[in-house]
Formats: structure tokens, sequence, C-alpha cells
């Protein structure tokens, strides 16, 4: 491709329109680990364990590679995003989680009915 001044300020033009997206959802991705009885949600420096009973929702997005998911605790008004292992089957855009911590997010989904 042909390096000249339409090229440069187009992909300028998308950095710009990108840029503000990534400020405003930058801090909504967090590292999630799930246990037996409890989830542990780390966010840079902080780390929060909860219960299991107090998740309100827990949803994986669809259409987004490699899994991601949605979590909401009870009580607060922040949603967290955070992805599993890059084990998933992917088909006509939508994915099927098939990692461990899948597994694990569907059984307690089923237990708790969330």
């Amino acid at each position: 491709m042909e390096q000249n001044i339409v090229t440069t300020l187009f992909f300028g033009k998308i950095g710009i329109i990108c840029f503000p997206l990534f400020i405003a959802i930058k801090d909504k991705f967090v590292i999630v680990k799930l246990g037996g009885q409890n989830v542990t949600i780390k966010n840079g420096e902080n780390e929060r364990k909860i219960n299991w009973m107090e998740v309100e929702s827990l949803s994986l997005i669809q259409f987004v590679y490699p899994p991601l998911y949605k979590l909401k605790v009870k009580g607060d008004e922040k949603v967290y995003w955070f992805n599993t292992e890059n084990e998933f089957i992917k088909a006509s855009g939508f994915v099927k989680d098939l990692s461990d911590m899948g597994d694990l997010i569907q059984k307690k989904k089923r237990e708790l009915g969330i």
C-alpha cells in the first residue's frame, strides 16, 4: 500500500475515534478467579473476594472471541468483563465456551439460578 496523506488521515481519524472508546471501557476489564465458594475480582492492585451468592448476573457476551463474560455484583453499580481460556467454538458469530472455567460458570449458574 502506498503511503500518502489520505491514508495517514484516514487511520488517524480511526485512532481519534477509538481512543475515547478505550478510555471508557478500560476499567471494566478485570482478572477473575472462580472457586467453589468464592469469586475473586482483581482490578489493578485492588482485589475483592465475594461469595457466589452476591453475584447478581453472569453472562457470556456473544460475537467476541475469545469468550468474554460480563459479571454484575449485587449492590454494585459497576459491571466487570473478563475472559476465560482460549477454548471455544464459534459458529455464525455465536460463541460456546469449552474451557474448565466456562464449565464452572455454567454449573454455578444452574445451581444458583443466575
